[in-house]
């Protein structure tokens, strides 16, 4: 078993408080009357030196004056919590808990007379037809007035088809291209797309390896490796890039051997793996039994998380990747990380990150639309134009969807593992400290 999955996690024991004591709160409806009472799940108040949930509460316009009082507000939080890909799924879960206590913290919502955040969660389980039934479980048996989630690209796939459905407005950190090419009127994709990545692990390799014109692809055969590879290849042919390897893999495979056995023969001068986790982790070390030194730009998820420094070490260091956030951008990406830090004792993933934001940005929509009924915030999702406070907080400060659901100002953003810390170091208008070219 490799460093990754050894990696100490949250025990299913906790994993399981953790959700049931979120989901198992009394479930009001959203559209329930006044006098239901201070919310069970309602944060302790803030001290008065902590402004910044109050700052970044204000919504983009002046809210509507309140139609009605309720006590909560259910929003789902749909995430794999078991599986390939449970350590992603906890941590998104955390952050869409820290971000529901805070805005809680910092008066709930304020045009429902201060209705409370009630965070509904469920275990995808890596499996998208657990995401299909389960998605349909919650929205069915409860009244949600948006969905954060799902993580991987392919289970949000699934969960999009039933929230558009059912006609609840999904917030997503996804990139996928699919995700907003179906026509569908709930999905909202905040995140760059797939293509966008692949396009800018080809500029950056331009950055760290020069006048070297031979890469290779190698990518795990889902949505999220097949969109963002294709990203890739277009762009190398565009740049006239000779790809000596473009290969697919099956996910969480257990041996890594045969596929280093491609990329040496390859002979590559920077190597772009596309994967997650514990795919990556294996991919690396099979690079570094076998003596392969090639530059490594990976295409997001892989590298990103803490552990990865942890179980590397200075072999860490070097690695790039793309990624749709990362937690130095700004002042708020850093109030963001040490918010999280606080709760749970080490850096916010990319992904993670973006949930948080995600939570601001739902909340932001229930203020300008007075109502927590799910079409009411899918309108005012839709009009959604902020540039200012936690929902904003991406690589280009702003959250605006264009007709088909997208943030269509979104960009990724290059990092590096430099002295053991993920720091951004492309493009040059938000990186912070330069690139170290690999040996």
């Amino acid at each position: 078993m490799d460093d990754l999955a050894r990696t100490p996690r949250l025990s299913r024991r906790h994993l399981l408080r953790l959700a049931s004591g979120v989901a198992a709160l009394p479930l009001l409806s959203a559209c329930g009357s006044a006098g239901t009472g201070a919310s069970p799940t309602a944060a302790p108040a803030k001290p008065a030196t902590e402004a910044k949930p109050a700052d970044a509460a204000k919504p983009a316009q002046s809210a509507p004056a309140a139609k009605a009082t309720v006590g909560e507000v259910n929003v789902a939080a749909l995430f794999p919590l078991s599986g390939d890909l449970a350590r992603p799924g906890e941590t998104c879960l955390i952050a869409a808990k820290l971000g529901a206590d805070d805005i809680n913290a910092a008066g709930g919502i304020k045009a429902l007379g201060g209705a409370k955040i009630n965070l509904i969660s469920s275990d995808l389980r890596s499996d998208d037809k657990v995401t299909r039934t389960e998605t349909e479980r919650i929205l069915t048996s409860t009244k949600c007035s948006a969905v954060n989630g799902c993580y991987a690209s392919a289970l949000s796939l699934v969960a999009s088809e039933v929230t558009e459905r059912e006609k609840v407005p999904m917030v997503t950190g996804s990139i996928t291209n699919p995700l907003i090419e179906r026509g569908f009127k709930y999905i909202f994709q905040v995140a760059p797309r797939a293509s966008q990545f692949g396009e800018a692990q080809v500029k950056l390799a331009q950055e760290v390896a020069g006048d070297q014109r031979r890469v290779a692809v190698v990518y795990e055969n889902t949505a999220y490796g097949s969109s963002t590879s294709k990203g890739v290849q277009d762009e190398a042919q565009k740049q006239g890039l000779e790809v000596t390897l473009f290969e697919p893999y099956e996910k969480s495979f257990t041996d890594a051997g045969p596929l280093i056995n491609k990329i040496k023969s390859g002979n590559p001068g920077v190597l772009f793996p596309i994967s997650y986790p514990n795919d990556f982790a294996l991919i690396v070390r099979g690079l570094k039994q076998q003596n392969v030194r090639v530059p490594i730009i990976a295409g997001g998820a892989g590298p990103l998380f803490p552990e990865f420094g942890r179980n590397f070490g200075d072999d860490a260091n070097g690695v790039l990747s793309i990624g749709s956030w990362n937690k130095d951008l700004n002042a708020d990406t850093l109030e963001i990380d040490k918010r999280y830090q606080a709760r749970h004792g080490e850096f916010i993933q990319e992904h993670a990150g973006e949930v948080y934001v995600f939570m601001w940005t739902i909340a932001d929509a229930l203020e300008r639309a007075g109502s927590a009924d799910p079409e009411a915030v899918r309108d005012a999702l839709a009009k959604t134009s902020l540039t200012t406070g936690f929902g904003a907080a991406m690589p280009n400060g702003k959250v605006e969807f264009d007709e088909r659901g997208w943030n269509s100002g979104a960009f990724p953003v290059g990092v590096q593992w430099q002295a053991g810390d993920l720091v951004t170091v492309y493009p040059k208008e938000v990186a912070k400290a330069p690139i170290v070219k690999p040996v």
